[in-house]
């Protein structure tokens, strides 16, 4: 059966060619052809055509191991498109503008709060205003992706889940972003996005099955299935902070949350300001200013079994590889509470996956919005 003509397979190579060199960096023809399986004179034919098409540009030489000459280097050009990713909060935005590459070349955060009831102008600002910082205008931008907390439905463009965000209710998200940028627009949930950071960068690289249990001021969840991630019909999987599960009659999100973890804290005698604070206390076993750090034992186990209650029925049904406990509560709990955890949720299930703390790569939602802006982007440029 015929699937394709001449046409097809060139730009079949053409892709190929091209996702190698964003994989490898620069690379000679002859390293062009062993990758992608090209004689000489196709490879050679290939490189003229993505250079006429600005896609490809020389980068230098490398030395000969023998007499003859050095061999060309070629590598992707990267001023041929730009993604731009974007971590929207409550009271500010975070930008950044990537080039086809992948590479930072711009960024800019602002404050938004008391600017009026319309995030979207301030937003605008932002962008122009990282985007002139590399020389650039709107008209020079082509993909964006916006992190947000809550959850988008893909059918009306609405903003769920996101009682804290006001101003972003009751409006098509991604059509107004789309109009006011000028650019296609994707905004994604912001744990997800995390998600995305860490399967490419972080803990769960090499993984398929993952869940991520998001613990900050509030609580969520991410799940990555066979390596892509889940949203569920109406873009709202993994908002397990409204599930009514309860625990001694409370829902089991309210326990694991910052204000349930600093109570939980004082209850044993560690002393804190923060959730954050208190379970780095724990872990460390020792209080500041001389105090006796109270039991952080008990209360590391006892967080611990909370989490893992919140966890055990996404494992149970999603079998998953790897848990990650995410957040500012997860990432300072590290190894020590995340032992705790996988001790307390083997107990409780069958299959037994593995518990890490997440990465805490610092600006991990800005991180993966411009990963998932420049994926969509080569997706264009290369397609």
């Amino acid at each position: 059966m015929r699937v394709g003509g001449p046409r097809a397979l060139r730009a079949m190579n053409d892709r190929a060619a091209l996702h190698a060199l964003i994989r490898r960096g620069p690379m000679s023809r002859i390293e062009l052809e062993q990758e992608i399986g090209l004689s000489k004179p196709a490879a050679a034919e290939l490189l003229r055509r993505l250079q006429e098409a600005e896609l490809v540009r020389q980068d230098g030489h490398r030395a000969s191991a023998g007499p003859g000459p050095n061999a060309r280097l070629w590598t992707v050009n990267e001023t041929a498109g730009y993604a731009i990713g974007i971590d929207v909060i409550s009271s500010s935005f975070d930008v950044a503008v990537a080039d086809l590459a992948g590479g930072i070349v711009a960024e800019r955060k602002v404050t938004s709060r008391g600017t009026g009831p319309d995030p979207i102008p301030t937003l605008r600002r932002a962008v122009i205003d990282a985007a002139r910082g590399h020389g650039l205008k709107l008209a020079d931008l082509d993909r964006a992706v916006v992190g947000i907390s809550g959850s988008i439905d893909p059918l009306t463009g609405l903003l769920g889940y996101a009682g804290h965000m006001p101003r972003w209710l009751g409006f098509d998200v991604p059509s107004r972003l789309t109009e006011a940028l000028g650019v296609p627009v994707t905004v994604e949930n912001d744990v997800n996005l995390v998600a995305t950071d860490e399967l490419l960068h972080g803990c769960a690289r090499g993984y398929t099955d993952v869940v991520l249990l998001w613990m900050s001021r509030g609580v969520a969840a991410a799940v990555i299935v066979s390596g892509r991630l889940h949203r569920g019909s109406r873009g709202a999987a993994g908002e397990i902070d409204f599930a009514p599960i309860t625990t001694d009659g409370q829902p089991i999100s309210r326990l694991i949350d910052a204000a349930g973890v600093l109570s939980l804290a004082s209850s044993y005698g560690i002393a804190a300001s923060r959730a954050t604070t208190a379970v780095r206390r724990a872990v460390s076993g020792v209080a500041d200013h001389g105090q006796a750090p109270g039991d952080p034992e008990g209360f590391l186990g006892d967080l611990a079994g909370r989490i893992a209650q919140a966890v055990v029925i996404p494992v149970s049904l999603l079998d998953p590889q790897l848990v990650i406990l995410g957040g500012d509560i997860g990432v300072a709990g590290g190894d020590r509470l995340a032992d705790r955890v996988a001790d307390r949720l083997h107990r409780l299930v069958a299959h037994r996956p593995e518990v890490r703390p997440a990465t805490g790569r610092e600006n991990a939602v800005r991180h993966g919005a411009v990963e998932a802006a420049v994926r969509q982007l080569q997706e264009e440029v290369f397609g």
